[in-house]
């Protein structure tokens, strides 16, 4: 099979992160694949281990990218398209109108929210990162036989903790060695979306928060604002940004535990790759979260924008290095168990045979 994945960009991000580890995959199992997009470092990172990059310009000009699509699919002989994101649901749908090459659209957020994104009905199979985005789905209109769950898998082989790396990260940040450290991982789209404001506003205002360091990785356009606000609230010494990571495994070594308080997510990747890391996870109960980590056991849920609530979870775990080490173990146990690119592979190349009949 000649598999053309697409996504608009290749930055960090979830869908991202997934195209990349899914291209990669695809192509140890001896399928011909390669990925179309507007660009970004990991094409670069696609490129370096010989898989073709094709550049679409995906939110730029809808009936361009339409039309560049399918002469990437005829000049290259694509026998099944797999898109990621609404956007290039869209461009693929319109695609295969014109050239009968079957599409699979996965889901990353939740779809359906005008007769735009309803195209992506003619997609001929939808895989749902989480169960809250199939059900929502559903409540939209879209046909339950068509929708498939199918969380995102972690590269095991890549996301595997070294202890002793740590102090060579925390030497290299400024981090004191016993200093507990929380990282977040995201696109920084503002300070409220993915919860930055809400760890800054506990490393300022909580008195047991003093001596807490953050690893910010990611950029965006609210990595300015971000900036302004660790100087203006004298947190440069305790907060790291580190910038946009390809290879996010080999910085998290550096921290105690992972902290996701955004207002949404339909599944979390970041998570399951922290738990993959050995690393307790604190996230609020948004969307798909709750499928990700076994409460009290892998980490903790906390109710949306508690910041009490968020800030004691967090101490509990400052407090008490053997239940880090406890929960980082059953975190990395339970990322064998659910979330094995292996199974999602496994599952995901059953589809393609299927549609490739």
């Amino acid at each position: 099979m000649n598999i053309l994945l697409v996504v608009p960009r290749l930055n960090i991000g979830g869908a991202e992160t997934y195209v990349a580890t899914t291209a990669v995959a695809l192509q140890q199992r001896g399928l011909t694949v390669s990925v179309a997009s507007g660009g970004g470092m990991l094409a670069d990172m696609l490129r370096a281990k010989g898989i073709k990059h094709y550049f679409l310009p995906v939110r730029l000009n809808t009936n361009l990218s339409a039309y560049l699509l399918e002469q990437i699919i005829r000049k290259n002989h694509i026998k099944i398209v797999h898109a990621n994101s609404a956007a290039a649901g869209i461009i693929a749908v319109r695609a295969k109108q014109r050239t009968q090459v079957p599409v699979i659209y996965t889901a990353h957020g939740v779809f359906g929210h005008d007769a735009k994104e309803m195209t992506i009905n003619h997609c001929d199979k939808i895989i749902c990162v989480s169960e809250y985005v199939r059900k929502y789905a559903i409540e939209k209109g879209f046909p339950a036989h068509k929708l498939i769950t199918t969380y995102s898998g972690i590269d095991l082989n890549k996301f595997k903790p070294n202890r002793n790396k740590t102090s060579t990260i925390r030497k290299q940040l400024g981090i004191p060695e016993d200093a507990f450290t929380i990282a977040i991982v995201s696109r920084i789209k503002n300070l409220q979306n993915k919860g930055h404001a809400d760890i800054l506003k506990i490393l300022e205002s909580y008195s047991g928060a003093q001596d807490w360091h953050l690893m910010v990785i990611g950029k965006g356009k609210g990595i300015w604002p971000l900036k302004y606000y660790i100087w203006k609230n004298n947190l440069s010494n305790r907060v790291h940004c580190m910038g946009h990571i390809v290879d996010v495994e080999d910085v998290l070594d550096g921290a105690d535990t992972m902290v996701l308080p955004s207002n949404f997510e339909t599944f979390g990747l970041v998570l399951a790759e922290a738990m993959a890391m050995e690393k307790p996870v604190v996230t609020y109960a948004v969307g798909g979260t709750p499928e990700v980590i076994d409460h009290e056991r892998t980490g903790f849920l906390v109710e949306k924008n508690n910041l009490d609530e968020l800030y004691h979870r967090l101490l509990t775990l400052a407090d008490n290095k053997n239940l880090r080490m406890e929960m980082g173990y059953q975190g990395r146990s339970w990322v064998e168990k659910h979330f094995d690119s292996n199974i999602m592979m496994t599952k995901l190349v059953e589809i393609y045979q299927e549609l490739g009949r």
